[in-house]
C-alpha cells in the first residue's frame, strides 16, 4: 500500500515538472526589422498631365551626396527645359523660311555671316511663368524628379507685352534710318541693331504662335520689318572698305587681306573716301634653325570709322616655315592675314 502510494506522488511530480517546464518560460522567436516601403511612382512621371491652359514639364537629377535640394534644382531645370522643347518645336525652320523668303535672291557668304552674328545677339528665350508642383523621391535610385507647370495665358500676355516693346525700338531705328541720320560705321550699326531686334520679334511672335489655344498663325515680321531687312542687307551688301598700310607698306599683307575681306563678300575700294577704313602696321623677325628659316610676323589692324577714329584694334600674330625665306614671310603673312580677315569681319558684323 504504502509502495503504492509513494509511486503514484512520483507520477504526480514528474507531470508537475513537465508541466512547469514547458509553459514557465515562453518560446523565443526573431523577426527582422521592417523597412519603410518606397512610394510608387506618381502618373505624373509617366505621363504628364493634360490641361486646358497649362503645359507640363518633367525632370529628373540623380542626388549626390544625399544633397537632395541640389538634385531637386537640377530636376526642376531639366523640367523647364523640357517645356522649351515643347514650343521651340519647329519654330527655327519657321524663322529660317521667313528670313529666305523676305531676303529672296539676296543671299551671299555675307548675309549669312551677318545672320550668324545677329542670332548671337539675340537674347536667349526663357519662361516667365513656371511653377513647381509635384516632386517625388526614388529612394531605390537615389533620384529627384519635379513636375512643372506653364500658365499660358501669363506667358502669351509676357511675349506680348515684349513685342510691344520691342516694335516701339524698332520705330525709332526706322525713323534714323529713313532720316539718313548716320553714315558708314555709325549707319552699319544703326541697321544690325534694327535686324537683331527683327530677329529677336520673330523669334518671339513664332513661340507666341506656338502656344496661342486657337493655334492661330500671327506672321513673324510685320510688312514694315519686312521691307527694312531687305534694304539693310541690301545696303551692307553695298559698303565700300578701303585697306591701306601704316608706315612701311606690305602690298603682300594688304593684297591677303583685300582677298580675305572679298571672299567674305565685302566690297574693297580704292578710293580713301569708304564708308569703313581699315589699316595695318605690320612687322616680321626672322629666325634661322639650321636649314629651316621660321618668320614670325605680327599684325595690327585699326578698324576707323567715316571721320577717321578708331573704333576697334585687331592683333594677331602667325608663324612660317620654309627653306626660302621669301616663302617663309608669304606663309605667314598668308595665315596673319586670314585671321584679320576672320577677325575683322566679326568686328564689322
Amino acid at each position: 500500500m504504502v509502495s503504492s502510494v509513494k509511486t503514484n506522488i512520483a507520477i504526480i511530480l514528474a507531470a508537475m515538472s513537465l508541466l512547469v517546464g514547458c509553459g514557465g518560460s515562453p518560446a523565443v522567436t526573431t523577426s527582422k526589422p521592417t523597412k519603410t516601403p518606397t512610394l510608387p511612382a506618381p502618373v505624373w512621371l509617366i505621363q504628364p498631365p493634360i490641361e486646358t491652359g497649362f503645359l507640363y514639364g518633367t525632370g529628373s537629377a540623380e542626388v549626390y551626396a544625399g544633397d537632395q535640394a541640389d538634385a531637386a534644382a537640377r530636376a526642376k531645370d531639366m523640367a523647364r527645359l523640357e517645356l522649351v522643347k515643347q514650343i521651340e518645336v519647329n519654330i527655327s525652320g519657321e524663322l529660317e523660311q521667313e528670313i529666305t523668303e523676305t531676303l529672296q535672291n539676296n543671299k551671299s557668304e555675307l548675309t549669312e555671316r551677318l545672320r550668324q552674328s545677329v542670332k548671337g545677339k539675340v537674347t536667349s528665350f526663357e519662361l516667365s511663368h513656371v511653377m513647381n508642383v509635384d516632386s517625388y523621391f526614388d529612394e531605390s535610385n537615389k533620384q529627384v524628379s519635379i513636375l512643372v507647370r506653364l500658365d499660358v495665358n501669363k506667358e502669351l500676355q509676357s511675349l506680348h507685352s515684349r513685342i510691344e516693346v520691342i516694335d516701339q525700338r524698332f520705330a525709332e531705328v526706322v525713323t534714323k534710318f529713313e532720316n539718313n541720320e548716320k553714315q558708314g560705321m555709325g549707319l552699319l550699326r544703326l541697321v544690325t541693331s534694327g535686324l537683331v531686334l527683327a530677329e529677336e520679334r520673330s523669334g518671339i511672335q513664332a513661340r507666341a504662335n506656338t502656344l496661342s489655344p486657337t493655334r492661330q498663325h500671327v506672321d513673324v515680321l510685320t510688312p514694315e520689318y519686312r521691307d527694312f531687312t531687305r534694304k539693310a542687307y541690301a545696303l551692307i551688301g553695298m559698303l565700300k572698305v578701303h585697306v591701306a598700310a601704316q608706315g612701311a607698306d606690305r602690298n603682300s599683307l594688304a593684297a591677303a587681306l583685300t582677298a580675305e575681306l572679298n571672299n567674305k563678300g565685302i566690297n574693297i575700294s580704292e578710293a580713301e573716301q569708304a564708308d569703313i577704313r581699315v589699316e595695318y602696321d605690320l612687322s616680321l623677325n626672322n629666325v634661322v634653325q639650321g636649314e629651316t628659316t621660321f618668320v614670325i610676323t605680327e599684325g595690327n589692324v585699326f578698324l576707323k570709322d567715316e571721320q577717321g577714329r578708331i573704333v576697334k584694334t585687331i592683333q594677331a600674330k602667325a608663324k612660317g616655315a620654309s627653306a626660302d625665306v621669301k616663302e617663309a614671310e608669304s606663309r605667314s603673312i598668308a595665315k596673319l592675314s586670314q585671321q584679320l580677315g576672320k577677325e575683322l569681319v566679326d568686328v564689322l558684323f
